[in-house]
């Protein structure tokens, strides 16, 4: 079960749109999701779930600040039609994108196993045209991913949409299809799909977070969007697994009914591919280390450097070359 406990906010350290980072009365470190609770202030008497912090869990090491004592620190009610993040007390209204579209003709979607894959995919595309939606997978607050509010700062993506549970992004949509049709609405045709920051994996065969993207594949494709994958690789993974291509991607592919297309760099080995019926796209890719210097933005997987990973690179280029269309 959850646990909680009384603290004081003593100095509030960043905020951004959504979401403030505070140092607690005790020295730790808590965020504060202002658009569900308000805004705190230093002084505010608040309650923390201190949960994953005392499991030690990956969550950045810090508290979640699930109240504000005082009165004034409460929310204002917000309009909107339907409910995320239902059922939890800190459920929250929003307004969905409700689009006319029967079919997602015209999209091009590239599903990323990873959320830090976004990063290195808006860095070689360098264009602010890219849409990014975010599965609930992991993280439902959009405004936790450090990553995309940079991305925003340097003006490599365009607008977000959050699906499902998750809540957060510039449109709010039911679900992955009617959140590519709502970025189509908005004339965002190239489009990253991925969970938030947070990804699950278990080390077994199906017990990882981005299996959801094979549902999301054979949706996108049957109605109209022309999808591939983001390989995952990796040349310094020294868990076995994930060396060399990850046992994720076979996963993905043997449960997506649909043939998508499966970008890889030129001369790379694709029977695995095709073995599974699907489509093999070899392509020069993007060189993602240097777009990655060039936009002065870090990226790590399991605590390396992306740029550290030729393998991981290569493919993450490739897909950026396929959602580019030079294929």
């Amino acid at each position: 079960m959850p646990r909680f406990s009384s603290r004081t906010v003593d100095c509030i350290v960043d905020e951004r749109d959504g979401l403030q980072k505070v140092i607690l009365d005790d020295g730790s470190t808590a965020y504060c999701l202002a658009d569900l609770i308000g805004a705190v202030r230093a002084g505010d008497h608040v309650v923390v779930n201190t949960t994953a912090v005392d499991l030690d869990l990956g969550t950045g090491g810090s508290h979640v600040i699930h109240w504000i004592t005082d009165p004034e620190g409460n929310s204002e009610l917000r309009p909107g039609r339907i409910i995320k993040a239902r059922y939890l007390s800190e459920q929250t209204e929003v307004d969905p994108h409700v689009s006319t579209r029967l079919d997602l003709n015209g999209a091009r979607v590239l599903l990323c196993v990873l959320h830090s894959h976004l990063g290195a995919v808006a860095a070689g595309m360098n264009s602010p045209d890219l849409g990014y939606l975010m599965t609930d997978q992991a993280a439902l607050p959009l405004a936790l991913s450090d990553l995309v509010a940079d991305l925003r700062r340097r003006n490599l993506l365009g607008l977000t949409v959050t699906a499902g549970q998750a809540f957060g992004g510039d449109l709010e949509a039911i679900n992955v299809a009617s959140g590519i049709a709502a970025l189509l609405d908005n004339n965002h045709s190239k489009v990253v799909v991925s969970a938030g920051p947070g990804h699950v994996g278990t080390g077994l065969g199906l017990g990882f977070s981005s299996l959801e993207l094979a549902g999301h594949a054979a949706t996108l494709s049957a109605l109209g969007a022309e999808v591939a994958v983001c390989v995952r690789a990796s040349d310094v993974d020294p868990r076995e697994r994930h060396n060399g291509v990850s046992h994720h991607m076979k996963t993905i592919l043997e449960a997506t009914p649909t043939s998508i297309d499966v970008p890889i760099p030129h001369g790379v080995e694709s029977s695995w591919i095709t073995s599974l019926n699907h489509r093999p796209c070899s392509i020069e890719p993007i060189d993602i280390a240097a777009a990655l210097d060039g936009s002065v933005i870090t990226l790590e997987t399991m605590g390396r450097p992306l740029t550290d990973d030729a393998l991981a690179c290569s493919y993450v280029g490739a897909s950026v070359a396929w959602l580019m269309g030079t294929t």
